[in-house]
């Protein structure tokens, strides 16, 4: 599988259409050394999702993607996700902190559009903006300079001319030096700023805002220079050693609410 020259950022479509019921997930962190997680995903497309019309994955769905010659490592992702769409649903998917190497190969192999960081959408008549959030934790200036230069088209291009082993190694490296990191860094700098969040929900003109990243899943109502809205924050997935930590976001009805999974 040749690499095609694209940057995976410059695969994303700017526009989502209208989203008549939707399911919003994000940060399942993926991997085959995490079966479990895998097979409440699997349940979750089963059961759950099954239930809606689109299903929009705010980022992280992988522990990690190190191009799309990776996804020889993933065939029971890649075919659950595939059989999905073939029941007649759409699937959207975004770059998060972990995957934003997700290209071209990995939307035709599944039947998923790759969507831009961040986008607008409606769910019925309410205007929303959906983003992986990372964009906002904008108190860890080193993050958001390491972020920035992996968002580089020219960037990401350069990595995938490296050897696949090469770029896991590099994944495996940039895991590892994160979470170390991560453990010397406080809450509060890791989380978004709700200033820099209501900023970018004031330009889109929306009062919904649907996010990940934080691994903080909560539903928060801010008012913030005299402007309000509504901030839903996605949970992260973790069913390893007896562990029932995941859940999705869906509209029905004219309402959003939060649905945990078991």
């Amino acid at each position: 599988m040749s690499f095609d020259g694209i940057a995976p950022i410059n695969s994303c479509v700017k526009q989502l259409p209208a989203l008549g019921k939707p399911v919003f997930i994000a940060d399942l962190h993926l991997s085959n050394d995490k079966q479990a997680t895998k097979e409440a995903f699997f349940q979750f497309l089963r059961r759950d999702a099954i239930k809606f019309n689109e299903l929009i994955i705010l980022g992280d769905l992988f522990e990690f993607w190190a191009g799309d010659d990776h996804i020889d490592a993933f065939p029971d992702i890649i075919n659950a996700l595939k059989n999905y769409r073939l029941l007649g649903k759409s699937l959207y998917a975004m770059h998060g902190n972990r995957d934003f190497l997700l290209g071209k190969v990995f939307e035709k192999q599944t039947g998923a559009i790759l969507i831009s960081d961040p986008v607008v959408t409606y769910a019925g008549h309410e205007r929303i903006l959906l983003s992986h959030g990372d964009e906002w934790c904008t108190l860890d200036k080193d993050y958001q300079q390491f972020r920035s230069t992996l968002r580089n088209p020219d960037v990401q291009v350069s990595i995938l001319q490296e050897k696949l082993k090469h770029r896991i190694d590099l994944a495996n490296s940039l895991r590892d030096q994160s979470k170390d990191e991560n453990t010397h860094k406080s809450y509060e700098l890791m989380d978004v700023v709700v200033h820099d969040v209501a900023r970018a929900a004031r330009q889109a003109n929306v009062a919904t805002v649907i996010h990940g990243h934080t691994h903080k899943p909560a539903h928060h109502t801010h008012v913030n220079d005299d402007f309000r809205f509504n901030r839903w924050v996605l949970p992260d997935w973790d069913f390893e050693n007896g562990k029932t930590r995941g859940g999705y976001l869906s509209y029905e009805g004219g309402f959003l609410h939060f649905e945990r999974l078991s």
